[in-house]
């Protein structure tokens, strides 16, 4: 038996192992994905703005909703679908956290965080007394 038909024996002995793993958790197929996911300001502590696109998708059809993790408030809200999109503008000074969740349930299914960077970090200048 040579090198590359043991190596390809190998490959394929351990693939439906990896389609078995996946296929026991369906809850992996929940996923909530921000685009861009890092929103980048000038100085630090400055708020940055963006327009953030959410893409998502499960496995079951249902109602599902987008908020912001820290709102209980959803953003918007589709009904008998499996994936849904939707573009938000985003303002802040500091990391959001944003939850897809099952409207009847209440449960969370997948979460998605927008960082914030700065191109400048802001220094503490030295204040020096002025007699004039």
């Amino acid at each position: 038996m040579s090198f590359k038909h043991s190596l390809f024996t190998l490959v394929l002995g351990v693939q439906p192992l990896i389609y078995a793993s996946a296929a026991d958790n369906p809850s992996e197929d929940n996923a909530l994905l921000s685009t861009p996911n890092t929103c980048v300001a000038l100085r630090q502590g400055r708020t940055c703005y963006s327009d953030i696109t959410f893409n998502w998708q499960v496995n079951s059809e249902d109602r599902y909703c987008i908020r912001r993790a820290d709102n209980s408030k959803p953003l918007h809200c589709w009904e008998r679908t499996l994936r849904g999109e939707i573009s938000i503008d985003f303002a802040s000074a500091t990391a959001q956290s944003y939850e897809l969740f099952h409207v009847t349930t209440q449960q969370v299914l997948a979460r998605s965080e927008v960082k914030v960077q700065w191109v400048y970090t802001s220094k503490q200048r030295k204040r020096r007394w002025r007699l004039f």
